[in-house]
C-alpha cells in the first residue's frame, strides 16, 4: 500500500483551516501522511490545527519566506511515495479522493497524475470548473494547465528536477508546471486522472493567486516562468489563459 503524503500550508487561517483539516482527515484511505506547515500564525491557526493533531504526522510551524518556501518545507518533511497539496481554505473533493489516487498510482505507470476541479461559493455552488484534457505538451504552450492542487507527483522527482522558484511572485506553481509538463515532460509519464480531486473556495489564497496572474503587471511574470526554464515564452501567453479561464466559467453554467 503506497504512501500518500498531503502538504497543508497555512498562516492566520483560523476561519477557513477547519474545513481543510477534515477534507483531509475524512479520507477512507489509511496510508496518509498529512503535514502542516504553518509560517508561525499570530491568530488561533495552531490551536485548530492542534485539535487534529492524532491525524496529523507532522506539525511545523516557524516563520518562512513566503508561499513557496513553505510548500518546499512540506514536501521535504514528506516521507510518502507520492506528494499533493491542499491549502488552507480547500478541500479535497469527497472522502474517496486519496483512495482513488492511490488506486491510480498502483494500477499505471506514472510519475505525475493530475486531475479536475471546482470553484465554488460560500453556498457550495460550482462557479468555475477545471474538467481538464487528457494531457498534451503542445497544450502547455497553449496557456493550459490544471488546477495545481489536483497534481500528484512521486516524491522523488523534487529532488531530480526541483521544487518550487520563489522569485515569480505568486506564479511559483505556473513556473513548477511549465518545468515538470514541459520542459522535462519527455522523461516523464504524466496522466490525467478522470475524476475531480479538489474544491477550491472563492477568496482564498489560490483563487487570489489565480486573480493576481490576469493583471497586467503580472504578465511579465509569466513570461519570466519559461525564461527560468530556458524556454521561450510563448506568444500572447496571458490571452491563452485568459480562454482556459472563460472556459471553466462555461462548463460551470453547462453543469447545471
Amino acid at each position: 500500500m503506497i504512501k500518500i503524503s498531503i502538504v497543508t500550508i497555512c498562516y492566520n487561517n483560523e476561519h477557513d483551516i477547519r474545513s481543510t483539516l477534515e477534507s483531509v482527515v475524512n479520507q477512507t484511505y489509511p496510508n496518509i501522511e498529512y503535514i502542516i506547515k504553518d509560517g508561525a500564525s499570530k491568530d488561533g491557526t495552531l490551536r485548530i490545527v492542534n485539535e487534529y493533531k492524532d491525524h496529523i504526522a507532522k506539525i511545523i510551524s516557524a516563520p518562512d519566506k513566503g508561499l513557496y518556501d513553505a510548500i518546499n518545507t512540506g514536501i521535504q518533511a514528506a516521507t510518502g511515495n507520492v506528494v499533493g497539496l491542499i491549502h488552507a481554505g480547500d478541500r479535497l473533493h469527497d472522502n474517496e479522493v486519496v483512495a482513488d489516487i492511490a488506486k491510480f498510482f498502483e494500477e499505471n505507470n506514472v510519475d505525475v497524475m493530475y486531475g479536475h476541479s471546482r470553484i465554488i461559493d460560500a453556498d457550495g455552488k460550482t462557479k468555475r470548473l477545471n474538467r481538464s484534457p487528457e494531457y498534451s505538451k503542445r497544450l502547455v504552450r497553449w496557456g493550459w494547465m490544471p488546477s495545481h492542487q489536483s497534481i500528484y507527483v512521486k516524491h522523488g522527482l523534487f529532488e531530480k528536477y526541483g521544487y518550487y522558484t520563489q522569485n515569480v511572485g505568486g506564479s511559483g506553481d505556473y513556473e513548477w508546471f511549465v518545468k515538470y509538463f514541459y520542459k522535462h515532460a519527455d522523461e516523464l509519464s504524466i496522466k490525467r486522472n478522470e475524476r475531480f480531486v479538489i474544491k477550491f473556495s472563492l477568496g482564498g489564497q489560490s483563487t487570489k493567486n489565480m486573480a493576481s496572474r490576469m493583471q497586467k503587471k503580472n504578465r511579465d511574470i509569466l513570461k519570466q516562468c519559461w525564461i527560468n526554464n530556458g524556454l521561450k515564452p510563448p506568444f500572447a501567453l496571458p490571452y491563452k489563459k485568459f480562454f482556459w479561464t472563460l472556459r471553466q466559467f462555461v462548463l460551470a453554467r453547462l453543469e447545471k
